[in-house]
């Protein structure tokens, strides 16, 4: 594997490096170790181009600073290198993920910068549109339980492989949760088209709740037949809000969702029933995006890889 570890040098990072740490990587694996040097664009007004170097002294204590933080990741079985980045730290994040054939990214969920969004930092919320792979969001450094959320979809079958694919998420405990999204109640004023809609979604929920219990059932019947510990859930209500139910009461650190569902409701890559869960979990939280043809057939034959960020 080749695992791609930003930091920012917080105490999410931190939590982040320590879920990389976790991931028990296969003899053989490269780690690298990045930091992104933003551009100074308070001063840039008074300058033909934003500044994106660093004095030879400065680029030293940084690279330092990044030896330290990188020191508990080195392993006889894998190597660990180091690195600057120039840039906008979401845009050589997502590019470095691209470059290196990452299939996994993980983020801390703030950073150290001000401009913050809701519970998710900017940068990290950045990543988590953008990214051509799968993320993993770090809001904690253990990992014992894992909520899939099970859609029928194709990112939910990625999120699925990721779990099955990673040594240390492989032998957890799943729990597998179909949500059955109920629409909110609402008066129909007498409205002919609006009372044959909810009639007809009164009529078709019986079926639905069939299929959602069959997804969850199937999700978690691979998982007993690899030998591992698995159990199935159907809820009904707000697909999100249900989710991180489900997390809170099975005491879950880890909500695996897809990036997109069925609904076709998206914010950039990332739909809006995962954005909400991103936004509210209280743990952690893998996004799996589903890749797209081109990048599939680029990387056939390629071995597995995993970029970790922050």
């Amino acid at each position: 594997m080749r695992v791609l570890l930003a930091t920012d040098f917080s105490s999410q990072a931190e939590k982040a490096r320590a879920l990389a740490a976790r991931l028990s990587l296969a003899a053989g694996s490269a780690v690298r170790v990045v930091h992104a040097i933003e551009p100074l664009t308070t001063v840039t007004a008074f300058t033909s181009a934003p500044i994106l170097d660093l004095g030879d002294e400065a680029e030293r204590e940084v690279r330092g600073e990044l030896e330290r933080f990188a020191a508990p990741l080195r392993s006889p079985e894998r190597t660990v290198e180091i690195d600057l980045l120039f840039g906008h730290a979401s845009d050589v994040i997502v590019a470095e993920a691209e470059r290196f054939g990452a299939d996994l990214v993980v983020v801390g969920s703030r950073g150290r910068g001000g401009i913050a969004s809701m519970l998710l930092g900017s940068v990290s919320a950045e990543v988590v549109d953008r990214a051509p792979c799968p993320v993993l969001v770090a809001r904690g450094d253990t990992l014992t339980r894992i909520l899939l959320a099970e859609d029928g979809s194709a990112s939910a079958s990625v999120g699925a492989q990721v779990i099955a694919d990673l040594p240390p998420l492989r032998s957890l405990p799943v729990r597998a949760v179909s949500v059955v999204d109920l629409p909110v109640p609402y008066a129909t004023g007498g409205d002919p088209l609006a009372t044959a809609a909810l009639r007809g979604y009164q009529e078709v929920l019986p079926r639905l709740r069939i299929e959602h219990e069959r997804l969850a059932r199937e999700r978690a019947t691979a998982r007993w037949a690899a030998g591992i510990g698995a159990s199935s859930e159907v809820r009904e209500g707000d697909p999100a809000t249900e989710i991180i139910a489900a997390a809170e009461k099975d005491k879950s650190d880890l909500i695996v969702i897809g990036s997109r569902g069925q609904t076709g409701l998206t914010r950039l890559l990332l739909g809006s029933v995962a954005r909400a869960v991103l936004f509210r979990a209280p743990g952690s939280v893998l996004i799996a995006h589903a890749p797209t043809t081109g990048r599939t057939a680029s990387r056939t034959g390629d071995a597995d890889r995993v970029a970790v960020a922050t």
